[in-house]
C-alpha cells in the first residue's frame, strides 16, 4: 500500500517517519494547517563546499595545467605573461617542485624529492649522510615555511661527512636547526648543516672532503634524526640534489 493512502493520523505519521528514514536527503516538518507532515529537501550546499581539500588541490592543478597549455598557444599579452612566469619557474626548479609536491599530497604519496628532466646537475659535493629525502627543497621546512634545504632520513649517531673542503665559518645552536655547522667551500659556495647530535669541529677550522664533522642527532625542531643540508651559491639557496655526487 502507498504510505500516503493511510488516512488516520497514527498511520500517516508512521508512514512519514518511514519515508524520512529511507530518504537520506529529506526531512519532514509538521504542517500546521492540515496537521500532517510535509516534506522538504535539505539544501545541498555549493559544489566547492562538498569537495574535500585534496579534490580542491587536484582541480587547482588541472586549472593551472590548462592555463599553461592555452597560454603557450596565445599571442596576447596576458597569455605571454602567464607562459613567461611558468617558463621562469620551471627553469629555476621551484615551480616544478611546488606543483609536484601538491600532486603527491593530493594522491597521498609521501613527499620525497625528484628532479625535473631539464634540471642542471653538477656533482660537486659528497652527501654528508646516506638516506631517503624526507623533506624536499622548497617543501615544508623546520620553521613551517618553504625549506631552503633538504632533510635526509638517518639514525642517531650516524657519522656526518664533510661535503667538500673548506673552512668552518661558525658552529651554532638554535631551536629550529639544532646544533649546526656553517662552512665556506669557496667559489661562492657555502653549506649549512643542521640537526647534529655531536659536533667535532670548531669555528675557523679547515675541513676536507669526507672528514667527519660530527654525528646525527635530534637537536632540531623536527625531533627526528633527519639530517638538514642547505647549500648556497653566492648567498642564494639552491637544490642540494642538483649538486650532490651520486654513488
Amino acid at each position: 500500500m502507498d504510505p500516503f493512502e493511510r488516512w488516520d493520523d497514527w498511520e500517516f505519521e508512521k508512514a512519514a517517519r518511514e519515508i524520512g528514514q529511507n530518504g537520506h536527503d529529506r526531512d519532514y516538518v509538521r504542517n500546521k494547517n492540515m496537521n500532517r507532515y510535509a516534506y522538504e529537501r535539505k539544501p545541498y550546499g555549493t559544489f566547492i563546499e562538498k569537495i574535500n581539500g585534496s579534490q580542491k588541490r587536484v582541480l587547482l592543478s588541472a586549472f593551472l595545467f590548462l592555463a599553461i597549455v592555452f597560454s603557450s598557444q596565445g599571442s596576447d599579452s596576458v597569455s605571454k605573461g602567464v607562459y613567461s612566469v611558468y617558463k621562469s619557474g620551471m627553469e629555476s626548479g621551484n615551480l616544478y617542485t611546488a606543483l609536484n609536491s601538491m600532486a603527491k599530497e593530493a594522491i597521498g604519496i609521501q613527499d620525497t624529492e625528484s628532479l625535473p628532466v631539464n634540471a642542471t646537475k653538477q656533482e660537486i659535493f659528497y652527501p654528508p649522510v646516506a638516506g631517503a629525502v624526507k623533506v624536499a627543497f622548497a617543501g615544508t621546512g623546520l620553521d613551517g615555511k618553504s625549506s631552503r634545504g633538504i632533510e635526509v632520513e638517518s639514525s642517531i649517531g650516524t657519522a656526518v661527512l664533510c661535503p667538500q673542503e673548506g673552512v668552518v665559518l661558525e658552529v651554532t645552536e638554535s631551536s629550529t636547526y639544532g646544533q649546526a655547522v656553517h662552512i665556506n667551500f669557496g667559489n661562492g659556495w657555502e653549506g649549512f648543516l643542521g640537526n647534529f647530535g655531536e659536533i667535532k669541529v670548531v669555528q675557523g677550522q679547515p675541513v676536507s672532503k669526507g672528514m667527519t664533522l660530527g654525528t646525527v642527532g635530534i637537536s632540531s625542531a623536527r625531533e627526528k634524526p633527519w639530517f638538514y643540508l642547505e647549500l648556497l651559491k653566492d648567498g642564494e639557496p639552491v637544490n642540494p640534489l642538483n649538486y650532490l655526487i651520486q654513488n
